[in-house]
């Protein structure tokens, strides 16, 4: 099955309804696990499949709570769109409904281009939310790293002895705060440093793993280490201010070599400047495959000019 396919609960009680509904749905092309009869059952399957959307009748007859009362339950536990699907439009039960901020609310009865609108409406709304709430977490990260190095930062003059370890020090925590808002497996700052016959490359000059990633997926990047450019694609590409986001499958055989055989399967690389020449840049990896969006790399290149402003 694509990977891309969107898993979706149904809630409701009455067999015949929920399987048409399942039927319906599956023929859209989502993937559609046995529906739920009861709040229990709502609450117990949510919890083991985690869908990407509830479709969520009110009235479930024989429950201890209604399809409200478990949108409410289910959205204490985790972050999933509910859409309501009711024959009651009165007013009472429209206050109920928007206090669990649902992101559609269908009447009964209705047609299948509907269902079809208000799930792909849904599912638009909820990634652009998701979207934001990372931006600001990443932007409360970056509001970490101006405030250290506005108060911190330069409380030490550069010829001091402890300069260098005050700088690493700091760095490390920005690294640290930016790496945990984008979860990423690992940030690292790399130093260019130019190579024979045109084979630029750089090394690694401060890095942070995520101590949460384990096992076989585990990132081996260690300090000191140097990747070389098979390609000046690289360095024409950061030196004109670009960055480079997306499957390492993607890049050049050296490079992608590089990064898998370091258990990286996605990066976001922007460039740092120091100078107004390019010094070197910073690579958010990840173990997994993974889309970065727009709205993070702004964010990211806000980080990214920041440390180029520490490291100036």
């Amino acid at each position: 099955m694509d990977e891309t396919t969107q898993k979706i609960l149904i809630v409701e009680d009455e067999l015949i309804v929920a399987e048409n509904l399942r039927l319906v749905l599956a023929g859209m092309g989502y993937e559609v696990p046995v529906p739920a009869g009861s709040s229990g059952e709502a609450l117990e399957r949510a919890a083991e499949i985690h869908p990407d959307l509830i479709l969520m009748d009110i009235v479930l007859e024989g429950s201890p709570m209604d399809g409200i009362e478990t949108a409410k339950k289910i959205g204490q536990c985790m972050d999933v769109p509910v859409i309501f699907v009711t024959a009651y439009s009165d007013k009472k039960t429209l206050m109920r409904v928007k206090g669990t901020g649902p992101y559609a609310y269908i009447l009964k009865p209705f047609n299948e281009r509907e269902l079809s609108f208000a799930i792909e409406l849904a599912l638009h709304r909820y990634r652009l939310d998701q979207e934001i709430k990372k931006r600001d977490t990443l932007l409360m990260a970056i509001s970490f790293a101006i405030e250290w190095f506005l108060r911190r930062h330069a409380t030490i003059p550069p010829h001091d002895p402890g300069y260098e370890k005050n700088l690493k020090t700091g760095i490390m925590e920005i690294l640290e705060h930016i790496g945990f808002a984008v979860c990423a497996a690992s940030v690292c700052i790399f130093r260019m440093n130019p190579g024979r016959e045109g084979r630029d490359g750089a090394t690694v000059q401060y890095l942070w793993v995520d101590p949460g990633t384990a096992g076989n997926g585990r990132v081996s990047l260690a300090d000191t280490e140097s990747l070389t450019f098979t390609t000046l694609l690289w360095s024409s590409l950061l030196g004109s201010g670009n960055s480079i986001a997306g499957d390492v499958k993607k890049l050049p055989d050296g490079e992608r070599w590089f990064f898998e055989d370091r258990g990286i399967n996605s990066i976001a690389v922007l460039p740092l400047f120091k100078n107004d020449s390019l010094w070197g840049f910073v690579g958010f990896s990840d173990t997994v495959h993974r889309d970065w969006a727009d709205s993070e790399m702004e964010a990211l290149q806000i980080a990214g000019n920041l440390i180029g402003a520490v490291l100036e």
